[in-house]
C-alpha cells in the first residue's frame, strides 16, 4: 500500500514571533519519520510531506498528495494546530475518498471531540503498535474493533476499542525513516552558527507533575531505550545522513544521572565527533555531569524557569529554587554550553507583583544568557486546564476555541485582575525588559539574526509604548 502522512504549516500561529521561530529551528516531525519506519518494515511505501518546512499551502499538499495516489493518509497534531489540521482534512475530503487518519497528542487528549467527520479514523497514545497492526488489518480486509488505541465509526456510532498500553521495550521500535524527509534542510541556530540536524529521543515518560504539562501521550513511568541502541542510531545518522548535530527532545535530558554519564562514555568510545542539544530541570544538573557532557558534544540546554516568584512555582509544583537556575547557567557557561531559560506568564496564582518579580529576575541575573517569554497556555489534558475550567488561583478561561491557543499571540484566560489584553501587553513589554541589555542582546542577535528579531521587537517597542500612555491615561481619572 501506498501510505501519505502529512505534517501542517502552523507557524503562523506565533504571529509576530514566526520568523524566529522558523530561525531557531524547523523541527523534523520524528513521530511521523517513526511511523514511516514501522510502515516501510512492514513493506508499505511511504510519503511524508513536511508543509511546515517548505512552507506549503494547502493547495500545493494536494497536488503532491494526487501525484502520489496513497490508498491512507495520516495527519498529526497539537492543540495549537488543530483547527489548521481540520481545515486540510476537509479539503482532502473533497478531491478523495481516501481514509484518513488523526493521531498526536490533541487526539489523544481529546478523542471523541477531537473525531471530526473529516477523520476516519483517531490513533490514541503511542501509535507505533496501533499502526502496524491497522496496517495488517487494512491490507487483509480485515476489521478493526480488535486494535487497541483506535477510534471508528461502526453503525454510525463512534466505537473506542480501547487503550493501547505503552511500549515497554523501546529498542524494538524501528530507527525513523529520515530518509522520508528532506533531511539536509532542517536547521537550528546557535552561537557557532546555523547546523543541520536532526531530534533524537531516548525515553518516554515523565515523573514530574507540572501543571501544565500534558503526561498523558507517555504516561509517568519513564522507559528508556538502551544506550547501545541510541548510540548506533547516532552513529547511523552520521554515516546515512553526515549529521552530526542531535536534539534530544526527552523531556528532562538529565533525569537519569548515570545514564548520562553511560552515554557520554559511549559517544566517547566511539569517538563520535558530534554536537547535541536537550532541555533538562535547574536542580538536576552538577559540574561533573556539565564537564562531561560538554567533553561528548553538548552545547546548548534550556531550563524551564517558568517563573520567580516562589508563590506560583509552589502552585505549578515547579518547585525548583531560583538560586538553582543561577548556578547551573554559571556552570553551563563555564563549559561553553549556551543555555536558554523558558518563562511564562499568566500562570495560576499569578499577579502584577509576581510577573514584575520574574522580569527584575531575568534583567539583574547575568548568569542567565537567554530567555523565552511566552503567555501560558491552559493545554486539554493538563491539570492548568482544569483549574482554568473551575476558576481556581484566580484563573478565569475565556475561550476553549482552540485557534486562539498561541503562546505568542494570544492570550485565553486572565488571572486575577490581569486581563488577557493586559498579559499580552506585559508579555511584549517584558521582552523589551528582559533584551533590552547589551550582554544579552549581542548573543540573540548571533544566534537568530537581525531581520528574524525585528518583528517582534517592533511589537514589543509598541506594547510597551502603548501601555505607558494607558498607565499615564488610568493615573489621571
Amino acid at each position: 500500500m501506498k501510505i501519505l502522512l502529512i505534517f501542517p504549516n502552523w507557524t503562523m500561529v506565533f504571529g509576530a514571533f514566526s520568523r524566529v521561530a522558523k530561525r531557531a529551528s524547523s523541527f523534523p516531525p520524528l513521530n511521523l519519520a517513526l511511523l514511516g519506519a514501522v510502515a516501510e518494515k512492514c513493506g508499505h511505501e511511504v510519503q511524508i510531506i513536511d508543509a511546515e518546512l517548505e512552507n506549503l499551502t494547502d493547495e500545493q499538499i494536494l497536488k503532491r498528495m494526487q501525484d502520489f495516489s496513497p490508498d491512507i493518509i495520516g495527519l498529526t497534531a497539537t492543540t495549537p494546530m488543530f483547527h489548521i489540521v481540520v481545515n486540510l482534512a476537509y479539503k482532502i475530503k473533497k478531491v478523495s475518498e481516501v481514509p484518513v487518519i488523526l493521531g498526536g497528542t490533541h487526539a489523544t487528549i481529546l478523542k471523541e471531540k477531537a473525531f471530526n467527520d473529516c477523520f476516519d479514523y483517531l490513533f490514541v497514545g503511542e501509535a507505533e503498535e496501533t499502526f502496524t497492526l491497522f496496517l495488517e488489518a487494512l491490507e487483509n480486509g480485515k476489521g478493526f474493533s480488535s486494535i487497541p488505541g483506535l477510534l471508528l465509526r461502526e453503525n454510525g456510532k463512534i466505537l473506542f476499542t480501547g487503550i493501547q498500553n505503552p511500549i515497554t521495550d523501546l529498542d524494538k521500535i524501528p530507527f525513523p525513516a529520515r530518509h522520508l524527509l528532506k533531511f539536509n534542510h532542517y536547521k537550528t541556530g546557535t552561537l557557532r552558527g546555523r547546523k543541520i540536524y536532526t531530534s533524537i529521543m531516548f525515553s518516554r515518560g515523565c515523573p514530574y507533575q507540572c501543571v501544565y504539562c500534558c503526561i498523558k501521550v507517555f504516561g509517568r513511568k519513564v522507559r528508556k531505550r538502551s544506550i547501545i541502541n541510541l548510540v548506533t542510531e547516532i552513529e547511523s545518522v552520521i554515516n546515512q545522513f553526515g549529521i552530526r548535530h542531535f536534539c534530544f527532545v526527552d523531556d528532562t535530558l538529565t533525569l537519569n544521572r548515570n545514564y548520562i554519564l553511560n552515554l557520554c562514555d559511549e559517544i566517547d568510545k566511539r569517538k563520535l565527533k558530534i554536537t547535541f542539544d536537550g532541555s533538562t530541570r535547574a536542580n538536576l544538573v552538577d559540574e561533573e555531569l556539565i564537564r562531561r557532557l560538554a567533553n561528548s558534544g553538548l552545547i546548548r540546554i534550556s531550563f524551564g524557569l517558568e517563573s520567580a516568584d516562589p508563590e506560583v512555582l509552589k502552585i505549578i509544583k515547579k518547585e525548583v529554587p531560583l538560586e538553582s537556575y543561577i548556578k547551573a547557567n554559571k556552570l553551563t557557561r563555564k563549559y561553553g554550553i549556551e543555555t536558554n531559560n523558558s518563562v511564562m506568564l499568566g500562570l495560576p496564582g499569578e499577579t502584577r507583583e509576581s510577573i514584575d518579580k520574574t522580569v527584575s529576575f531575568l534583567r539583574r541575573t547575568k548568569e542567565i544568557q537567554e530567555a523565552t517569554y511566552s503567555i501560558a497556555m491552559p493545554y486539554p489534558g493538563t491539570e492548568f486546564y482544569e483549574m482554568a475550567k473551575k476558576g481556581e488561583h484566580g484563573l478565569k478561561l475565556h475561550t476553549e476555541d482552540f485557534s486562539k491557543y498561541q503562546r505568542y499571540e494570544s492570550a485565553v484566560l486572565s488571572v486575577n485582575d490581569i486581563s488577557p489584553e493586559e498579559l499580552l501587553h506585559l508579555q511584549k513589554k517584558g521582552l523589551f525588559m528582559i533584551y533590552l541589555v547589551p550582554w544579552r542582546v549581542l548573543p540573540m542577535l548571533r544566534r537568530f539574526g537581525i531581520l528574524a528579531l525585528i518583528s517582534p521587537l517592533y511589537a514589543s517597542i509598541k506594547s510597551f509604548i502603548k501601555n505607558m500612555f494607558y498607565k499615564k491615561r488610568k493615573s489621571k481619572i
